[in-house]
């Protein structure tokens, strides 16, 4: 019986088996590697603003990689982002009365541009590298974060909801990086067409569930915009 690709070891054999190199040494050695760049990929994206890269690809965001910190810790000007952030959706300060309120979620060259001068209650969050920065914020007290995080790597027998829910994302990226390693161009692309669909439909799925008439600022860990 075939192995299910919804386990790490099931998902290493159905990567081989793709692949046509069942009991090749040196790719069962490597796999690790494809799982590590698939995530990033995955997570990420790949030369998200190059419309004409041959590699592009667009992040996941999903409903199963949203989490809530309904007591996230402020402090004045920079705070270090949770473990495993990608991407915030909305923020919004606790307390009573005018203390409580929404973060609007700026780029940072925003944050850059108003310098320390205050905006009379408008309160602003910007994701600036590993951290967030802050401005007319309360600089003690907390927050709570909504915002999509990276879920935990496929290993023994340790899964996540993407690898259970939709394996085909996971196995198309470890293709995709499988073959890069052995150089097959063609392979590649043709792994990258599966990949992409099954990234493009699932974020479409996002985008229904979670359609409103409100847009929303989303910028990504690490990002300087």
């Amino acid at each position: 019986m075939a192995a299910q690709i919804t386990t790490y070891a099931g998902l290493k054999a159905g990567m081989l088996a793709w692949l046509a190199r069942t009991g090749d040494a040196l790719l069962d050695s490597r796999f690790d590697d494809f799982l590590l760049n698939c995530e990033r990929r995955m997570y990420y994206g790949n030369a998200v603003d190059q419309s004409d890269h041959p590699m592009k690809s667009d992040p996941l965001r999903i409903p199963e990689m949203e989490t809530v910190d309904a007591a996230f810790a402020l402090a004045s000007g920079t705070v270090a982002q949770p473990t495993g952030f990608l991407e915030l959706i909305s923020a919004f300060i606790n307390g009573a009365g005018s203390t409580a309120g929404p973060l609007e979620i700026v780029a940072q060259r925003t944050l850059d541009g108003y310098a320390t001068q205050s905006l009379g209650g408008t309160r602003l969050i910007a994701v600036s590298g590993t951290n967030f920065r802050l401005l007319d914020a309360p600089s003690a007290g907390t927050a709570t974060l909504r915002y999509y995080r990276k879920l935990t790597t496929p290993a023994g027998s340790t899964v996540n909801d993407i690898l259970t829910n939709y394996p085909d994302v996971y196995l198309y990226g470890c293709l995709v990086e499988a073959a890069i390693f052995t150089q097959g161009e063609a392979e590649a692309q043709r792994y990258l067409q599966l990949y992409n669909a099954s990234v493009a439909g699932l974020n479409a799925r996002t985008q229904r569930i979670t359609a409103s008439a409100n847009p929303v600022i989303r910028v990504r860990a690490g990002m300087v915009v």
